[in-house]
Protein backbone atom coordinates (compact mmCIF):
# COMPACT_ATOMS: atom_id res chain seq x y z
CA UNK A 1 0.00 0.00 0.00
CA UNK A 2 1.10 3.48 -1.04
CA UNK A 3 0.71 6.40 1.60
CA UNK A 4 -0.86 8.26 -1.43
CA UNK A 5 -3.34 5.72 -2.39
CA UNK A 6 -3.66 5.48 1.96
CA UNK A 7 -4.32 9.30 1.98
CA UNK A 8 -6.68 9.06 -0.63
CA UNK A 9 -9.09 6.30 0.83
CA UNK A 10 -9.17 8.26 4.18
CA UNK A 11 -10.17 11.77 1.90
CA UNK A 12 -12.77 9.25 0.46
CA UNK A 13 -14.10 7.91 4.08
CA UNK A 14 -13.94 11.05 5.63
CA UNK A 15 -16.25 12.85 2.83
CA UNK A 16 -18.10 10.13 2.40
CA UNK A 17 -18.03 10.54 -1.52
CA UNK A 18 -15.91 10.22 -4.28
CA UNK A 19 -17.03 13.21 -6.13
CA UNK A 20 -16.35 15.07 -2.60
CA UNK A 21 -12.79 13.54 -2.43
CA UNK A 22 -11.35 13.92 -6.28
CA UNK A 23 -12.65 17.94 -5.36
CA UNK A 24 -10.58 17.85 -2.24
CA UNK A 25 -7.53 16.27 -3.41
CA UNK A 26 -7.44 18.48 -6.82
CA UNK A 27 -8.32 15.52 -9.22
CA UNK A 28 -10.84 13.79 -11.30
CA UNK A 29 -13.28 11.09 -9.90
CA UNK A 30 -11.86 8.52 -12.38
CA UNK A 31 -8.74 8.69 -10.72
CA UNK A 32 -10.25 8.68 -7.06
CA UNK A 33 -12.32 5.68 -8.37
CA UNK A 34 -8.99 3.88 -10.14
CA UNK A 35 -7.12 4.31 -7.25
CA UNK A 36 -9.54 2.66 -4.77
CA UNK A 37 -10.49 -0.35 -6.36
CA UNK A 38 -6.71 -0.79 -7.03
CA UNK A 39 -6.57 -0.94 -3.11
CA UNK A 40 -9.56 -2.92 -3.05
CA UNK A 41 -7.73 -5.66 -5.42
CA UNK A 42 -4.73 -5.72 -3.67
CA UNK A 43 -5.80 -6.16 0.19
CA UNK A 44 -8.76 -9.00 -1.39
CA UNK A 45 -11.74 -6.93 0.19
CA UNK A 46 -14.46 -4.60 -0.49
CA UNK A 47 -13.65 -1.00 1.29
CA UNK A 48 -16.86 0.72 0.40
CA UNK A 49 -20.56 -0.03 -0.64
CA UNK A 50 -21.77 2.01 -3.40
CA UNK A 51 -24.64 3.18 -4.93
CA UNK A 52 -26.09 5.85 -7.04
CA UNK A 53 -26.97 7.58 -4.03
CA UNK A 54 -24.46 6.97 -1.65
CA UNK A 55 -21.20 5.53 -0.71
CA UNK A 56 -20.72 3.56 2.72
CA UNK A 57 -17.33 2.11 4.52
CA UNK A 58 -17.75 -1.72 5.04
CA UNK A 59 -16.34 -3.14 8.09
CA UNK A 60 -12.90 -3.82 6.37
CA UNK A 61 -12.98 -0.64 5.59
CA UNK A 62 -13.39 0.75 9.10
CA UNK A 63 -10.63 -1.42 10.26
CA UNK A 64 -8.18 0.22 7.42
CA UNK A 65 -8.94 3.72 7.96
CA UNK A 66 -8.49 3.28 11.78
CA UNK A 67 -4.67 1.62 10.81
CA UNK A 68 -4.45 4.36 8.28
CA UNK A 69 -4.51 6.86 11.28
CA UNK A 70 -2.00 5.40 12.86
CA UNK A 71 0.51 4.93 10.07
CA UNK A 72 0.20 8.36 9.54
CA UNK A 73 1.18 9.14 12.60
CA UNK A 74 3.88 6.82 12.08
CA UNK A 75 5.39 8.41 9.16
CA UNK A 76 4.92 11.88 10.50
CA UNK A 77 7.83 10.66 13.21
CA UNK A 78 9.48 8.77 11.17
CA UNK A 79 10.04 12.41 8.57
CA UNK A 80 10.55 14.62 12.21
CA UNK A 81 13.20 12.15 13.38
CA UNK A 82 14.65 11.84 10.00
CA UNK A 83 15.15 15.66 9.43
CA UNK A 84 16.30 15.85 12.63
CA UNK A 85 19.25 13.09 12.58
CA UNK A 86 19.94 15.02 8.67
CA UNK A 87 20.29 18.40 10.75
CA UNK A 88 22.42 16.57 13.53
CA UNK A 89 20.30 16.95 16.26
CA UNK A 90 19.76 13.28 16.53
CA UNK A 91 21.80 10.39 16.59
CA UNK A 92 24.96 9.47 17.97
CA UNK A 93 28.71 11.60 18.84
CA UNK A 94 31.47 9.18 19.91
CA UNK A 95 34.45 10.86 21.11
CA UNK A 96 38.02 9.33 21.35
CA UNK A 97 40.39 11.97 23.32
CA UNK A 98 43.90 12.07 25.15
CA UNK A 99 42.46 12.42 28.81
CA UNK A 100 46.31 14.59 29.42
CA UNK A 101 46.00 16.95 26.64
CA UNK A 102 41.97 17.32 26.73
CA UNK A 103 40.75 16.76 30.19
CA UNK A 104 40.51 21.15 30.54
CA UNK A 105 38.45 21.54 28.11
CA UNK A 106 36.73 18.60 26.70
CA UNK A 107 33.95 18.80 29.65
CA UNK A 108 32.75 22.17 29.19
CA UNK A 109 32.72 21.52 25.38
CA UNK A 110 30.64 18.76 25.71
CA UNK A 111 28.38 20.45 28.04
CA UNK A 112 27.99 22.94 25.69
CA UNK A 113 27.34 20.46 22.76
CA UNK A 114 24.54 18.64 24.67
CA UNK A 115 22.72 21.72 25.58
CA UNK A 116 22.09 22.34 21.71
CA UNK A 117 21.59 18.56 20.85
CA UNK A 118 20.17 16.84 23.90
CA UNK A 119 18.76 14.25 21.63
CA UNK A 120 22.35 13.37 20.68
CA UNK A 121 23.63 10.01 23.14
CA UNK A 122 27.41 11.17 23.07
CA UNK A 123 29.88 8.60 24.51
CA UNK A 124 33.52 9.20 25.83
CA UNK A 125 36.50 7.20 25.40
CA UNK A 126 40.13 7.55 26.61
CA UNK A 127 42.27 6.20 24.44
CA UNK A 128 45.92 6.53 23.18
CA UNK A 129 46.92 8.46 19.94
CA UNK A 130 47.38 5.58 17.71
CA UNK A 131 44.39 3.31 19.22
CA UNK A 132 42.09 6.78 18.38
CA UNK A 133 43.03 6.63 14.74
CA UNK A 134 42.62 2.80 14.85
CA UNK A 135 38.88 3.36 15.89
CA UNK A 136 38.39 5.72 13.19
CA UNK A 137 39.54 3.42 10.66
CA UNK A 138 37.12 0.90 12.07
CA UNK A 139 34.22 3.31 12.17
CA UNK A 140 34.31 2.82 16.22
CA UNK A 141 34.50 6.35 16.63
CA UNK A 142 33.11 9.37 15.13
CA UNK A 143 35.59 12.53 15.79
CA UNK A 144 39.00 11.72 17.79
CA UNK A 145 41.07 14.38 20.02
CA UNK A 146 44.32 13.61 19.59
CA UNK A 147 48.11 14.04 18.23
CA UNK A 148 48.88 14.49 14.17
CA UNK A 149 47.84 11.70 11.82
CA UNK A 150 50.61 9.60 10.53
CA UNK A 151 51.58 9.47 6.95
CA UNK A 152 49.61 6.24 6.91
CA UNK A 153 46.47 7.59 7.62
CA UNK A 154 43.79 7.00 5.20
CA UNK A 155 42.82 10.26 2.76
CA UNK A 156 39.22 10.71 4.31
CA UNK A 157 40.29 11.13 7.61
CA UNK A 158 40.14 15.21 8.06
CA UNK A 159 41.90 17.34 11.04
CA UNK A 160 41.37 20.39 12.55
CA UNK A 161 44.12 22.49 14.91
CA UNK A 162 42.83 23.06 18.42
CA UNK A 163 46.16 24.34 19.55
CA UNK A 164 49.53 23.54 20.09
CA UNK A 165 51.62 22.58 22.64
CA UNK A 166 55.83 21.74 23.90
CA UNK A 167 57.55 19.65 25.51
CA UNK A 168 58.61 20.38 29.15
CA UNK A 169 60.80 18.69 31.30
CA UNK A 170 59.59 17.27 34.43
CA UNK A 171 61.74 15.98 37.40
CA UNK A 172 61.77 14.57 40.88
CA UNK A 173 61.64 17.44 43.61
CA UNK A 174 65.13 16.46 45.31
CA UNK A 175 66.86 17.20 41.77
CA UNK A 176 69.22 19.68 41.91
CA UNK A 177 68.26 21.13 38.58
CA UNK A 178 65.14 22.55 40.03
CA UNK A 179 66.58 25.35 41.71
CA UNK A 180 67.27 27.11 37.99
CA UNK A 181 65.04 29.00 35.57
CA UNK A 182 65.49 26.78 32.92
CA UNK A 183 67.15 23.44 32.01
CA UNK A 184 68.74 22.52 29.36
CA UNK A 185 68.69 19.05 27.75
CA UNK A 186 72.37 18.29 28.03
CA UNK A 187 71.88 18.80 31.74
CA UNK A 188 69.92 15.59 31.40
CA UNK A 189 72.17 13.55 30.05
CA UNK A 190 73.10 11.37 32.80
CA UNK A 191 69.25 10.79 34.14
CA UNK A 192 67.09 7.90 33.90
CA UNK A 193 64.22 8.06 31.75
CA UNK A 194 60.82 7.17 32.11
CA UNK A 195 58.54 7.69 28.78
CA UNK A 196 54.66 7.16 27.79
CA UNK A 197 55.12 3.57 25.82
CA UNK A 198 56.03 3.98 21.92
CA UNK A 199 53.33 1.98 20.62
CA UNK A 200 50.98 4.25 22.13
CA UNK A 201 52.15 7.83 21.08
CA UNK A 202 55.48 7.14 18.51
CA UNK A 203 55.35 10.37 17.36
CA UNK A 204 56.23 11.71 20.83
CA UNK A 205 57.77 9.26 21.51
CA UNK A 206 60.58 9.56 18.65
CA UNK A 207 60.55 13.56 19.21
CA UNK A 208 61.67 13.08 22.89
CA UNK A 209 64.52 10.36 21.41
CA UNK A 210 65.32 13.01 19.05
CA UNK A 211 65.60 16.27 21.33
CA UNK A 212 67.76 14.11 23.37
CA UNK A 213 70.24 13.02 20.58
CA UNK A 214 70.10 16.46 19.17
CA UNK A 215 71.55 17.39 22.49
CA UNK A 216 74.53 15.06 22.43
CA UNK A 217 73.18 11.99 24.11
CA UNK A 218 70.99 8.92 23.66
CA UNK A 219 68.30 8.92 26.98
CA UNK A 220 68.84 5.88 28.75
CA UNK A 221 64.96 4.71 29.43
CA UNK A 222 64.34 2.29 32.63
CA UNK A 223 60.35 2.39 32.42
CA UNK A 224 57.75 3.01 29.89
CA UNK A 225 54.41 3.68 31.05
CA UNK A 226 51.00 3.06 29.64
CA UNK A 227 49.44 6.60 30.87
CA UNK A 228 50.61 10.21 31.31
CA UNK A 229 49.61 9.77 34.68
CA UNK A 230 51.59 6.75 35.12
CA UNK A 231 54.68 8.98 33.96
CA UNK A 232 54.39 11.36 36.40
CA UNK A 233 53.91 8.95 39.43
CA UNK A 234 57.17 7.76 38.46
CA UNK A 235 58.69 10.56 38.50
CA UNK A 236 57.36 11.90 41.53
CA UNK A 237 58.58 8.62 43.08
CA UNK A 238 62.24 9.06 42.28
CA UNK A 239 62.55 6.42 39.30
CA UNK A 240 63.57 9.58 36.86
CA UNK A 241 63.08 12.50 34.49
CA UNK A 242 60.44 12.64 31.60
CA UNK A 243 60.41 14.83 28.66
CA UNK A 244 56.27 15.44 27.97
CA UNK A 245 54.06 17.77 26.59
CA UNK A 246 53.17 20.75 28.97
CA UNK A 247 49.28 19.92 29.36
CA UNK A 248 50.08 17.29 31.64
CA UNK A 249 50.90 19.32 34.10
CA UNK A 250 47.35 19.87 35.49
CA UNK A 251 47.47 16.04 36.50
CA UNK A 252 47.64 14.92 39.63
CA UNK A 253 50.99 13.60 41.42
CA UNK A 254 53.31 14.86 44.72
CA UNK A 255 56.99 15.39 44.67
CA UNK A 256 57.31 16.65 40.83
CA UNK A 257 58.44 19.73 39.16
CA UNK A 258 58.49 20.66 35.63
CA UNK A 259 60.87 22.79 33.97
CA UNK A 260 61.05 25.01 30.61
CA UNK A 261 63.38 23.58 28.40
CA UNK A 262 66.40 25.77 27.13
CA UNK A 263 66.29 24.85 23.84
CA UNK A 264 63.42 25.01 21.45
CA UNK A 265 61.82 22.15 20.44
CA UNK A 266 58.80 21.27 18.06
CA UNK A 267 55.61 22.25 18.81
CA UNK A 268 53.33 19.56 19.37
CA UNK A 269 49.45 19.93 17.91
CA UNK A 270 46.59 18.68 19.61
CA UNK A 271 44.16 18.72 16.58
CA UNK A 272 40.23 17.04 15.87
CA UNK A 273 40.19 14.27 13.56
CA UNK A 274 36.76 13.06 12.12
CA UNK A 275 36.15 11.29 8.66
CA UNK A 276 36.21 13.98 6.45
CA UNK A 277 33.59 12.95 3.05
CA UNK A 278 32.02 10.46 5.39
CA UNK A 279 30.65 12.90 8.14
CA UNK A 280 27.60 12.24 9.59
CA UNK A 281 25.40 15.37 10.80
CA UNK A 282 25.84 15.02 14.51
CA UNK A 283 29.59 15.32 13.78
CA UNK A 284 29.46 18.30 11.43
CA UNK A 285 27.78 19.93 14.51
CA UNK A 286 30.54 19.23 17.32
CA UNK A 287 32.81 20.46 14.64
CA UNK A 288 31.36 23.40 13.98
CA UNK A 289 31.41 24.16 17.87
CA UNK A 290 34.91 23.11 18.13
CA UNK A 291 36.13 26.19 15.82
CA UNK A 292 33.74 28.27 17.29
CA UNK A 293 35.77 27.27 21.06
CA UNK A 294 39.03 27.36 19.75
CA UNK A 295 39.99 30.74 21.44
CA UNK A 296 38.53 29.95 24.63
CA UNK A 297 40.32 26.67 24.36
CA UNK A 298 43.48 28.76 23.75
CA UNK A 299 42.61 31.08 26.81
CA UNK A 300 42.10 28.22 29.09
CA UNK A 301 46.00 26.88 27.78
CA UNK A 302 47.04 30.33 28.86
CA UNK A 303 45.49 30.87 31.73
CA UNK A 304 46.10 27.45 33.28
CA UNK A 305 49.78 27.04 31.87
CA UNK A 306 50.65 30.36 31.43
CA UNK A 307 53.26 30.95 28.09
CA UNK A 308 56.21 29.18 27.46
CA UNK A 309 58.29 32.43 27.41
CA UNK A 310 57.51 33.29 30.95
CA UNK A 311 57.07 29.43 32.68
CA UNK A 312 59.85 28.32 35.28
CA UNK A 313 59.93 25.65 37.24
CA UNK A 314 56.87 24.61 39.07
CA UNK A 315 56.34 22.51 41.87
CA UNK A 316 53.12 19.88 41.00
CA UNK A 317 51.73 18.88 44.97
Amino acid sequence: MEIRTLRTFVTVANLKGFSAAARALNTVQPAISRQISDLEDELGVRLFWRSTREVRITTAGEILLREASEIFAHEERARHLVQRAGEGRLGQLRIGFLSSAAQGFLPSLVRNFTKTHPQVQVSLAEMTAAEQIEALEAGQLDVALSRPLPASAPDYLESLDIYSDRLVAFLPEGSALVSRPRVSLSALSSSSFVLFKREGAPDLFDQVVSACLRAGFSPRIVAQANSMQAVLTAVGSGLGVTLAPACIRHLDTDGCVSCVLTEETAPIPLQLHYLGSRIEATTQAFVALVKEERKAIELWLNLVFGRFESWRCIWLV
